[in-house]
C-alpha cells in the first residue's frame, strides 16, 4: 500500500449517535480528527490549507481501538472536492451498545509503520443523540459503475455464492444449495429489485446504507432473496483455512463491475464466539462491530481487489464473515427521490476455520 503522511492524527473527537435501519435503530461511535491542515471544524469552505485538489498528504489506513484492543481496520478514500470523509468515521456498534467505550486511532506512514495513537476518548451511549452527519460537499465526478449490471462476491475467503454457483462445489451442502436456489448468478446475492424500491437501502438525506432491515431469521446469506435461499442452509459448508496468529492477511474481491463514488462502502463482521454452523446465520450471530472497513469516495491508486491488513478479531474453530459492498446505486426511483436511486448492496458468506 502507498500512503503519504504529512502528520499523525490528533485531537481525537468521539461521540455515540443512533439512526435509524427501518424498525431498528443502530448506534455507532462518531469520530472525527485533525489530519494535515483537516481540521474536525472544517467548514463547506474554504478546502484545507494543504488539500491540493484531494491529494493531500493524509493517509488512508487506520486502526480503531477499542476499550484497549484493535477491533477494526479502516481505509478512506475521499473525492477530490469533498475533504470531510478524510478526517471522519462511523464505527458501527449495532442496536445493543455496552454502556461506555475507550476509543483511540492510528494510522499508516508512508514507511508501512503505524504513526502514535491519538488521544484516548471515552464515550456513553447513554443520551445518544440522533445522527447528524456532516454536510457533504457536492462533486462534479460521475459515479463509476463498469461493465453489465453484474458485480461481485468475496474471492478469499472464499464465499458461499463462488463456492456453491460460480465454482460448482460438489459437496453435498452445495448441491443442495444448487437445487433449492432459483438464481444461478454468482455476482449479485442482493435483496432484489421490488424489496429494495419498497425500502430503500441507501438513506440519501443520512448518506448511509440501510442494511440491518433486510435480516430476520436465519436470512443473511440470501439477503432474505428466495433466489438464493439454498445459501442459508445450516451445516458443512466448504470452508478457507485462516492460520489464526498471523502478522496480517489480504482478502479480495472479484468485481465483474466496479462501482465507486463517495457513498459505496465494504464492510466486513465476523460471527460471535460460540457459533454454531449447525444453527444457520443471523445477524444476531454476528460481532455488530465490523474489522474491516472501506469508503470507497474515489479509485484507489493500488489495485482495488485486496485488501491487506492486520486487525483480524481473535477466535478459533469455524467462523462465517459476512462482507457486504454497496452504495447510492441500484433501481431508479420512481418519483425520483432518494437521490433518484434506491441504493443497493450485494452481500456474501464466507465459511472459514481458524486453526
Amino acid at each position: 500500500m502507498s500512503t503519504f503522511i504529512s502528520a499523525a492524527p490528533s485531537g481525537l473527537r468521539a461521540q455515540i449517535k443512533r439512526r435509524s435501519d427501518g424498525d431498528h435503530q443502530m448506534f455507532g461511535i462518531d469520530l472525527r480528527w485533525q489530519i494535515g491542515a483537516n481540521s474536525p471544524d472544517q467548514g463547506e469552505w474554504p478546502p484545507p490549507s494543504d488539500w491540493n485538489e484531494g491529494k493531500a498528504p493524509y493517509p488512508h489506513m487506520y486502526e480503531v481501538w477499542i476499550n484497549g484492543q484493535a477491533r477494526q481496520t479502516v481505509f478512506l478514500y475521499w473525492p477530490a472536492w469533498d475533504w470531510i470523509p478524510s478526517n471522519s468515521h462511523w464505527v458501527d456498534l449495532g442496536d445493543a451498545p455496552d454502556a461506555q467505550y475507550r476509543v483511540k486511532i492510528r494510522a499508516m506512514d508512508g514507511d508501512g509503520e503505524f504513526t502514535e495513537f491519538t488521544n484516548e476518548v471515552t464515550v456513553a451511549s447513554e443520551g445518544a443523540g440522533p445522527w447528524s452527519p456532516r454536510t457533504p460537499r457536492s462533486g462534479s465526478g460521475p459515479a463509476r459503475h463498469d461493465g453489465a449490471p453484474r458485480h461481485g462476491t468475496v474471492n478469499f475467503p472464499r464465499s458461499r455464492a463462488a463456492t456453491a454457483i460460480r465454482d460448482n462445489d460438489p459437496s453435498p451442502i452445495c448441491a443442495e444449495a444448487r437445487r433449492l436456489n432459483t438464481s444461478t448468478t454468482w455476482q449479485e446475492v442482493l435483496p432484489g429489485a421490488e424489496r429494495m424500491l419498497a425500502s430503500y437501502p441507501w438513506n440519501h438525506s443520512g448518506r448511509y446504507l440501510e442494511y440491518r432491515k433486510f435480516f430476520e431469521g436465519n436470512t443473511v446469506a440470501s439477503t432474505g432473496n428466495p433466489a438464493f435461499r439454498g445459501l442459508d442452509l445450516a451445516g458443512d459448508w466448504p470452508v478457507t483455512e485462516l492460520p489464526p496468529d498471523a502478522d496480517g492477511h489480504t482478502f479480495s474481491y472479484d468485481y465483474t463491475a466496479y462501482h465507486t463514488n463517495e457513498t459505496w462502502s465494504h464492510r466486513w463482521f465476523i460471527t460471535c464466539d460460540g457459533w454454531d454452523p449447525a444453527d444457520g446465520l443471523a445477524w444476531e450471530n454476528l460481532d455488530p462491530t465490523p474489522f474491516l472497513v472501506e469508503n470507497q469516495g474515489a479509485d484507489r491508486q493500488e489495485d482495488s481487489t485486496d485488501w491487506h491488513f492486520a486487525t483480524f478479531p481473535q477466535r478459533r474453530g469455524r467462523a462465517a464473515i459476512v462482507q457486504i459492498w454497496g452504495g447510492h446505486g441500484g433501481p431508479d426511483t420512481p418519483d425520483g427521490g432518494n437521490g433518484g436511486k434506491s441504493g443497493e448492496f450485494f452481500l456474501s458468506v464466507c465459511d472459514v476455520n481458524i486453526a
